[in-house]
């Protein structure tokens, strides 16, 4: 009996999976550790996404919440990122849908986010410039072409793994992680043509 159980621990593919498994086995410390493992990556995807940093924290919990609430779910037997970030990229688009009929009726202004002051040496400030350049490029990109970029390049899943997550054909996922890139590169060359030279 003891060698069975070993055997089912090991079946687990991963440490946050192993988590799961044991959160929904009666572990009262096993969650908070698997929520601290994804912390980074899920609000990495919440920003990249767009969600605004007034509702991030709320999406946050309630995509917890769903993953304690479908724990029972978890196949032990496979990996645990592409199974968490479904639930993730689902919570995300339904939150979408909601704004979008909420802002039907309902025009708010936009709100600009004030930048960071600026830092010291001029290699910060540039390496600082280039990344909010990236975070707006990113956040200007069609809402399919964000999602599968982030999974891809951010979260390093498999295309057939995001194919699932997003619940679209392999090729579409392949569509649109290209034109995402493409797209990037284009930004990127403009700015830099439009960019003034200081001699």
């Amino acid at each position: 009996m003891e060698g069975l159980a070993r055997m089912e621990i090991e079946a687990v593919p991963e440490r946050p999976g192993r988590w799961l498994v044991a959160h929904r086995d009666g572990d009262g410390e096993a969650f908070a550790k698997l929520v601290q493992q994804y912390r980074r990556p899920v609000y990495g995807y919440l920003v990249h996404c767009g969600i605004p940093e007034t509702d991030r924290d709320d999406l946050f919990q309630e995509i917890f919440i769903k993953i304690h609430q479908r724990a029972h779910q978890y196949d032990r037997t496979r990996p645990l990122h592409p199974w968490l970030f479904t639930v993730v990229a689902n919570t995300v688009r339904t939150y979408w849908r909601k704004e979008r009929r909420r802002s039907f009726f309902v025009r708010e202004p936009a709100t600009t986010e004030v930048a960071d002051p600026a830092p010291d040496t001029e290699t910060i400030v540039s390496s600082r410039q280039s990344a909010l350049w990236l975070e707006r490029a990113i956040g200007s990109l069609p809402r399919p072409q964000r999602e599968a970029l982030t999974l891809a390049t951010i979260e390093n899943l498999p295309l057939k793994d995001i194919a699932s997550i997003l619940d679209m054909p392999l090729s579409t996922v392949k569509t649109h992680v290209r034109r995402a890139r493409l797209r990037l590169v284009e930004s990127y060359e403009r700015r830099h043509t439009r960019e003034p030279r200081h001699d």
